[in-house]
């Protein structure tokens, strides 16, 4: 067969075909449509005439499958029931996509633009056409299921994809012009297309898309046409859209675009090039207006963008810009009604402002002030805006602020400007604080925790004052006016962090010392009532509020050494307790404890200071305070005699003065005490609490060593024991109206202190009573009289307190345990030692009789021992060892076991002075007869002390 004649056959079937299709696609009569649509499907193939007939029969019977699969589900909604699906449009839907595909596949350069110009087309109709019927939401993702699960409407969406895909390499702006042509007609049913398109190919669709729009923005002449340009509009949809899932793409087509626009011109460049890059950052200003979410696109990390440098640059556009806004204050207020907006970026925006301000070395002096300007006048626009919104949001609650919610999240970029030196940069950080504040508090008092930790000047705490007492700030705001305001709370957090080195985020040390210096500072400017801020007792209010938290860190072994002194100052300035108690503030009784524990902590410290004029200084801070305390409460009272007292003849403390501390004796695992093994032996051993067999060495060990650790001067341990002195005595203290002239001091305390004295020293209460039993009695106690001895030996201190004691009668009648213990060990002691040990082991002769001297120094202090038994202390140095045994337990002895010392034995005259009368306390002779007897023996060493003992004396009226 010939060729002519194949032709002609062809070309018969082929209008054969025509004519089947044009009689089946015109005529009313039933035909089979799946055949039917075969014949178009190779009518358009083989018929290029016939193309515009076979795709507008196809878009019917695109619409009938549609329009059938929109009726389903709206019987389904009256129903509740699906209809099944149409076997016929389903084959035929199935037939057309599959040969479709095939002449996309094997000629795409001819067959994609006008299958994806119909397709895209026919997807707009229908999407226009049945929109709001069978649809549950108008959403884009909710409309973009909907049509994804009809299956006219996916093969056309495949169909698109298909063709987008082979084009997008060659022709892809014609691609991305009939698309968004398609989304301005038909838009915004036409939003699902764009979605699902542009979420197969992102990053070209989106640089396209803003390629396509912004050739069209050039042909804009104002900020007005713009604003109503449809194409740009669709950029903003096809974009949002796109952002949900690909903002990162879209951030950095953004950037690309606006980098692209800062490059010279190049010669290779097409002409319309330039204008387009002078339009570009009004282009995306536009786009920014626009939409939001593309807005925080471009401002996720503007401050790596906005450098100086591009600053610079972009100063050459300005002019053009305004041509199209209008003015430069037309462009300045959108700018500024922007960043307002901006959700995102907001502190990066002001760091952006603030270092226009502050612009360095500039080639061009001109440029770097117009620079400056600017930047100064929109930043103090902005803030003055911000101002007006909030206070327009305190009376319109639902007033939105975006950039005040981008502020907060980045809150802690702040922190870093609240410290710097440049006041502008101060002041406009603690602006936008208190913009903050005034929604949330949380983060205002974070920051105001972060500026009170680290302010390095008195200008830094004076921005904190303005912050925390600004007039936009609610005061009476929940639990910050329960807490005692803002700065309570603010303290509140500090001392619950203060010992925590570094901060949880910032990783900055932080400088405690400073921190309490600046609190100290604060408290100096409220208390000079200088500063009007302050006159509403901010700070010490505060202070209350947070006086248990301060007090238990002051207390704490966690401060450094100059730290003590500022808390100290802080405290003594607060004055509390005031006198009288006229402060209106009820202290806790927690912070009463806790202050007077602190107090009792820091004279130690005091003791161990170097510098003279601190130590001083430290003192008499130390003994105001425990006076105001101890005047307050009889709880604070007596837990500050008790803390002095115990960690002054207990602790490591008492080394200060001159306390000895014994050598500790390590033994091996093998080795046992005697007195252990015979407490295994025997359970009934009569021992007493302190069994430690008078404690005079370790057997195999030999005789206990004792030392001196501390390496203080005698004038040091001196001077430490008198102001231990002044401590005790500024807690004994008489009540406020009640000072005597006379007495100085409240004899209840002193009591206290000489009871205290004998539960820590005699802490047995057997026998601890004031009378003084037969001689021979004390073999029963004499351990505990030896380990009582043991503490005045090694703690020099106590014979200080015993004389502090014994000079405010009749206090030291409490104390007849420890005088009456001290007393057994030295009869114990002279009994034992010969006459020639007073050149043979002279330091230890001169202990005992040291000892000797002062028990009856401090007893005839207290005038326990009446003349002549008081003389004594100068006669015994004259005597042998014997004939001072005879003495004590003739004289001293004896005349206490008959004479209880016991405060009735005192008598008060006219000024509130106890005190026993010589004349009539003189002791009767059978106390004094051994006394006589030994100085007649000695008459001519004590001669001179016989005749004022026993001839000169006052004779009773």
């Amino acid at each position: 067969m010939s060729h002519t004649t194949i032709r002609n056959v062809q070309q018969q079937d082929v209008i054969y075909e025509l004519k089947a299709f044009i009689g089946g696609s015109t005529q009313d009569t039933k035909c089979n449509h799946v055949d039917l649509a075969k014949t178009a499907l190779s009518l358009l193939k083989t018929l290029p005439a016939a193309r515009d007939a076979v795709l507008e029969y196809f878009c019917v019977v695109f619409n009938s499958a549609t329009q059938n699969f929109i009726v389903r589900l709206e019987t389904e909604i009256a129903t509740g029931q699906l209809p099944p699906a149409s076997e016929e449009d389903e084959t035929i839907i199935s037939e057309i996509h599959t040969v479709i595909s095939s002449f996309v596949s094997l000629n795409a350069e001819s067959w994609a633009p006008i299958i994806s110009t119909w397709s895209l087309e026919l997807l707009g109709e229908l999407s226009t056409r049945y929109a709001g019927r069978a649809h549950v939401s108008s959403g884009v993702n909710e409309t973009l299921q909907l049509w994804m699960s009809c299956r006219a409407t996916r093969t056309l969406i495949d169909i698109t994809t298909q063709c987008l895909s082979s084009l997008i390499h060659s022709d892809t702006e014609a691609c991305i012009n009939a698309l968004l042509d398609t989304s301005v007609k038909h838009s915004p049913n036409f939003d699902w297309v764009v979605a699902h398109v542009g979420s197969c190919f992102p990053t070209t669709v989106i640089t396209r898309v803003l390629s396509c729009g912004l050739k069209d923005f050039c042909q804009n002449k104002s900020y007005e046409q713009g604003c109503d340009s449809p194409k740009i509009k669709s950029v903003v949809g096809i974009l949002g859209h796109l952002a949900g899932s690909h903002c990162d793409d879209i951030s950095t087509a953004l950037l690309d675009l606006f980098t692209w626009s800062l490059q010279p011109p190049s010669l290779q460049e097409a002409e319309d090039v330039k204008p387009q890059k002078k339009a570009t950052v009004p282009f995306l200003l536009q786009l920014a207006y626009l939409s939001p979410t593309l807005l925080v696109a471009m401002c996720k990390d503007i401050k790596s963008i906005l450098t100086l440098d591009v600053v610079i640059k972009l100063n050459n556009f300005i002019d053009d810009w305004c041509k199209y806004f209008g003015s430069p204050e037309a462009l300045q207020d959108f700018i500024v009604n922007l960043i307002i907006k901006c959700d995102v970026g907001g502190v990066q925006i002001i760091n952006i402002l603030l270092d226009c301000i502050f612009i360095g070395k500039c080639e061009n002096e001109v440029v770097k002030e117009r620079i400056k300007s600017t930047a100064n006048e929109m930043l103090e626009y902005i803030l003055q805006e911000i101002d007006l919104l909030i206070r327009t949001q305190i009376q319109q609650p639902n007033t939105s602020i975006n950039i005040l919610d981008s502020f907060i999240r980045e809150a802690e970029d702040l922190h870093e400007i609240l410290l710097s030196s440049e006041r502008i940069k101060l002041k406009t950080a603690c602006r936008i604080i208190i913009f903050i504040g005034c929604n949330n508090p949380s983060v205002l008092v974070k920051s105001s925790v972060f500026l009170f930790k680290n302010a390095k000047s008195e200008e830094h705490l004076a921005f904190l004052m303005h912050i925390l007492t600004n007039e936009l700030l609610d005061k009476t705001r929940e639990p910050y006016v329960e807490k005692g305001g803002h700065f309570a709370v603010v303290l509140d957090q500090v001392f619950g962090k203060m010992f925590e080195k570094t901060s949880a985020n910032d990783g900055i040390i932080i400088d405690t010392h400073r921190m309490w210096k600046n609190l100290l500072t604060l408290l100096q400017w409220e208390k000079s009532d200088q500063i009007p801020l302050l006159r509403s007792k901010l700070i010490s209010r505060a202070i209350y509020a947070n006086l248990t938290s301060l007090t238990r860190a002051f207390g704490s072994n966690k401060l450094e050494h100059d730290e003590y002194h500022t808390v100290a100052e802080l405290l003594d300035l607060l004055d509390l307790p005031s006198p009288e108690g006229h402060q209106s503030y009820t202290i806790p009784i927690e912070a009463i404890l806790n202050f007077t524990f602190a107090t009792v902590n820091y004279f130690f410290v005091c003791c161990r200071e170097t510098d003279v004029t601190t130590k001083f200084i430290g003192y008499t801070r130390t003994y105001n305070i425990l006076k105001r305390l101890t005047l307050h409460s009889k709880a604070a009272k007596m837990r500050a005699l008790r803390e002095l007292l115990e960690r002054a003849l207990f602790t490591d403390d008492k080394l200060l003065f001159g306390a000895q501390a014994e050598s500790i004796i390590s033994y091996n695992g093998g080795e046992k005490l005697l007195l252990d093994q015979n407490r295994k032996n025997n359970k009934t051993i009569p021992l007493t609490k302190n069994s430690s067999v008078l404690n005079g060495g370790v057997i195999g060990s030999g005789k206990r060593k004792q030392f001196d650790s501390n390496g203080l001067s005698k004038e040091t341990v001196a001077e430490n024991m008198e102001q231990f002195i002044r401590a005790i005595k500024a807690c004994c203290e008489l009540p406020w109206g009640e000072e005597n002239k006379t007495v100085d001091l409240s004899l209840d305390s002193l009591t206290s202190v000489s009871l205290l004295l004998v539960q820590f020293i005699s802490p047995d209460v057997m026998y601890n009573g004031l009378p003084w039993p037969e001689e021979e009695f004390c073999k029963v106690t004499i351990e505990r009289d030896f380990y009582i001895r043991r503490l005045f030996n090694n703690t020099p201190l106590l014979w200080e307190l015993l004389s502090l004691v014994a000079v405010y009668r009749p206090t030291l009648c409490y104390c007849s345990v420890l005088l009456r213990a001290i007393t057994a060990t030295l009869l114990h002691q002279w009994n034992s030692t010969s006459d020639q040990s007073k050149t043979a082991d002279i330091e230890k002769y001169n202990a005992i009789m040291d000892t000797t001297i002062k028990v009856i120094d401090i007893m005839s202090l207290g005038q326990l021992l009446p003349p002549p038994l008081s003389g004594i202390r100068d006669v015994i140095p004259y005597l042998k060892c014997s004939e001072i045994v005879q003495v004590l337990r003739d004289c001293i002895w004896n005349y206490m076991r008959d004479h209880v010392p016991s405060p009735a034995l005192f008598t008060c005259d006219a000024s509130g002075v106890y005190w026993r009368d010589p004349t009539l306390a003189r002791p009767p002779d059978i106390y004094t007869t051994t006394l006589r007897i030994v100085m007649q023996q000695n008459i001519k060493t004590v001669g001179h002390l016989y005749s004022h003992m026993f001839i000169n004396i006052p004779q009773v009226e």
